[in-house]
């Protein structure tokens, strides 16, 4: 086994930037100085309690090929299961077999742990032979060596997915919309790098004072909104309020500990990790991750300080996000404060002066009931101006009510496809010179609210036929190809949007039809906007309009 092997596999190694290709050369590069027949190298389920085959190489004997499971245990069934209950070293040679080989016609074999940069065990690295004292005494060192070695990589592998974690939360602030897309999107990514079996994020409620639970993957999902702690409230209202983590191994024993609101029956949690969230010192809230404890006695199960400070990384990065998230909220709600005190004015007046209108005619009714020999054809008409002016002043209330709600919503998983077909089958008319184009496309389920999203579809569609005495309405639906996200595009045959009128369709009281207060596409807007989306005019002028909506797709 030279020494100048093993520089070139060292260098090899080095210079290889993938961890997946760097292992595997580490596999065959181990085959090759050890003199092997064959190489595998097992990495560890701590959860499933078992080791998985990872990677192979040399020429696995035919009368037992590689199990892609092992079990961990002391009984000795097999030798790589026994190094990580051990937490040793082992070698077996024909004579003295202490362990179970790998295989029925093994003679030799070596089975080294790989460790991690917090000394646990991760992985196992087994190197085998058919012939008899194979591996000298040497061997085991430079077996070691090569474990050592794996561990690096590993971390390397660690690192590199932490570091896509955190770009994936990055990417994630520019693309949702919502505080909810926010919240399920970094749970998400957290659960992809960081093996845990429950996690949570709660927020501080600024009307109650108390750190609401706004997003979790465990048996507390149907409590999102309702489960709350006070301030220094067990270890998460601690955290919350004193904006500083914790890490503590089998919590149960600190006096600061409730137990409350876990995902996880107390007494099965190993570990627990919880980080603030923090921005420009004040604290907003935390996300808490468990886990739980496994039934393999000889598996470590804890968080780390490389856990502690990846959470604390995406804990910051959401901080942000929520940071921008609120203030785009709080614009929001500026602008829509200023538009309700036009609208208020406005309303107001046509409301006004459908009143006099209704005076005037209760004023001529009374005239009317005075004379014995009133008019029947005149009292009609009169009946007839009165319900016309209700009717007119329940549609202003209605406008103004769906305006000032257009922003609150009730989300629940839902059928796009099905409320688009539903709502434009209500819509359209049935006596009409325009024909019905309907197109839908596949869309993964989403969460909206029913009635809200129906209100700004039906808007649309109806919408395009004030401005239509024939052609056709397209209605299309499916997944917006640059974006990913849900595309609802309703296309109509009419004039179209003219250039300069863009810009301010969706602005409140902007109409170019007699009837109405203008709302209509602001209310359009308000419910998209909601819904984290957005909705545009891409039309030609000339060549009839064309609204297009965006709703995220959220995992």
């Amino acid at each position: 086994m030279p020494a100048l092997q093993l520089a070139r596999l060292l260098a090899q190694i080095a210079a290889e930037p993938s961890p997946h290709h760097a292992l595997d050369a580490l596999v065959h590069g181990a085959l090759e100085l050890m003199n092997a027949r064959h190489v595998l190298l097992a990495r560890l389920n701590v959860e499933g309690g078992y080791l998985e085959t990872a990677f192979r190489a040399g020429i696995a004997p035919d009368d037992a090929p590689p199990r892609p499971r092992m079990p961990v245990s002391r009984d000795k069934s097999n030798i790589v299961g026994s190094v990580v209950a051990t937490g040793q070293p082992l070698s077996s040679q024909d004579e003295t077999a202490d362990y179970n080989p790998l295989f029925p016609s093994t003679r030799a074999e070596i089975a080294v742990p790989i460790r991690d940069v917090h000394d646990r065990l991760r992985a196992v690295l087994h190197i085998e032979s058919d012939q008899p004292d194979a591996f000298g005494p040497a061997a085991a060192d430079f077996a070691e060596a090569l474990a050592a070695l794996a561990g690096t990589v590993l971390a390397r592998e660690a690192a590199a997915r932490r570091e896509e974690a955190l770009s994936q939360i990055a990417s994630a602030l520019d693309a949702v919309r919502s505080e909810e897309a926010l919240v399920d999107r970094v749970i998400g990514v957290a659960e992809e790098v960081l093996d845990f079996q429950a996690c949570s994020i709660f927020l501080l409620d600024e009307r109650s004072d108390r750190f609401v639970l706004r997003g979790t993957t465990g048996i507390l999902r149907p409590s999102l909104g309702l489960l709350s702690y006070s301030r220094s409230e067990g270890f998460t209202g601690w955290v919350c309020d004193r904006g500083e983590p914790i890490l503590l191994d089998y919590p149960q024993g600190d006096a600061r500990w409730r137990g409350k609101f876990v995902e996880i029956p107390s007494e099965e949690i190993a570990s627990f990790l919880a980080v603030p969230i923090v921005k420009r010192g004040r604290g907003l809230g935390a996300i808490r991750v468990l886990r739980r404890k496994t039934d393999n006695p000889y598996l470590d199960n804890r968080f780390t300080t490389d856990d502690l400070r990846l959470m604390q990384a995406v804990a910051d990065q959401f901080a942000t996000g929520l940071e921008n998230l609120r203030l785009v909220e709080s614009t929001i709600r500026s602008e829509r404060m200023v538009a309700w005190g036009e609208l208020s004015a406005k309303s107001s007046h046509m409301i006004g002066n459908r009143v006099f209108a209704l005076k005037g005619d209760v004023n001529e009714l009374g005239h009317m009931l005075k004379d014995p020999d009133f008019d029947v054809m005149s009292l009609q008409a009169l009946h007839k101006d009165l319900q016309k002016n209700l009717v007119r002043i329940e549609e202003i209330l209605q406008d103004f009510r769906d305006f000032v709600t257009a922003t609150k919503l009730h989300r629940q998983p839902g059928d796009l496809n099905a409320l688009v077909k539903e709502t434009v089958e209500e819509v359209f008319p049935k006596r009409t010179e325009v024909t019905l184009d309907l197109r839908l496309g596949e869309i993964p389920p989403i969460r909206f609210d029913e009635k809200k999203l129906r209100r700004a579809i039906s808007e649309l569609v109806e919408n395009a036929f004030h401005y239509m005495d024939g052609g056709s309405l397209c209605v299309e639906t499916g997944l917006d190809p640059s974006s990913g996200a849900a595309r609802i595009e309703i296309q109509d045959s009419g004039p179209g949007v003219p250039d300069d009128a863009k810009g301010r369709i969706f602005q409140p009281f902007f109409s170019n039809r007699v009837k109405g207060m203008g709302l209509g596409l602001s209310i359009v807007k308000g419910i998209v906007d909601a819904h984290g989306g957005e909705v545009q005019e891409c039309g030609a002028p000339g060549d009839g309009a064309k609204f297009v909506i965006l709703l995220p797709v959220e995992a």
